[in-house]
């Protein structure tokens, strides 16, 4: 068994996610904006930025909105674990679960955007749309984590609510600050700190491949690094909360 995930709870863990209905409808206004938002002289980017990052961003919440708390609340986790399982496979095994609905969106609206650019007879320029698939899932998989490891310690669905309160304080602090105080040096600093709150967009490179550039895989890297990275300070964190659990 693979010592980082359990593939039985991955699986259960998406059947869970795909009978909600909310998830669904998402899901297929993603791929259906795939079909619509592709520009025929393009690489297939459009279809995840815009509106259509609204979209996956919204997916991604729900579907990582108490993927761990959840299990833990109804006792549910506590009769997984009495098998032959480590936390660590538990934890990763629900991580993969949502990671395989959010990952199979990301493949089937990229193939509606291929779809819709070859009805179009465009060039298909298809080293970048290649590019684009990997950069987009490492990204909202990134965030899924980030979720993932907030569940641990959060109930309910109020990792996903928290995050969300923490990026509109950090947007408005961000704005709001440097212009109060009048220091716009203040502003460029506190932009150079947003992107290290958080995995970074990394479709830029994308862009890179298709203009016949060097691609920046910088934020690529960086955003493997928060996946793993979160997905790692969700075990300890879960690995705390049921010591205290047992010692209570």
């Amino acid at each position: 068994m693979n010592p980082l995930l359990s593939w039985p709870v991955a699986f259960a863990t998406a059947r869970e996610r795909l009978r909600s209905s909310v998830v669904a409808i998402l899901a297929v206004l993603c791929v259906l904006l795939g079909f619509w938002r592709t520009v025929s002289e393009s690489y297939g980017a459009d279809v995840f930025g815009g509106v259509g990052a609204g979209i996956f961003a919204l997916l991604t919440l729900i579907l990582g909105a108490g993927l761990l708390s959840e299990e833990l609340d109804s006792g549910h986790a506590q009769l997984v674990l009495l098998r032959p399982i480590t936390r660590a496979q538990w934890v990763g095994g629900r991580l993969a679960g949502a990671g395989l609905v959010l990952g199979s969106t990301i493949v089937a609206t990229w193939l509606a955007s291929l779809a819709t650019a070859v009805a179009q007879g465009a060039r298909l320029n298809l080293l970048a749309r290649l590019s684009v698939l990997p950069l987009a899932a490492v990204y909202m998989l990134s965030w899924l984590a980030v979720l993932v490891a907030l569940g641990a310690v959060c109930a309910s669905w109020t990792n996903a609510g928290y995050l969300v309160l923490f990026v509109l304080v950090w947007s408005f602090f961000r704005k709001l600050v440097p212009l109060a105080l009048g220091r716009p040096e203040l502003g460029k600093l506190l932009g150079e700190v947003d992107g290290y709150l958080g995995p970074q967009d990394p479709l830029a490179a994308a862009a890179d491949v298709y203009r016949g550039l060097r691609p920046n895989l910088g934020p690529a890297l960086y955003d493997l690094l928060w996946l793993f990275g979160a997905w790692l300070i969700g075990v300890l964190l879960f690995n705390r909360r049921e010591l205290a659990r047992r010692r209570t």
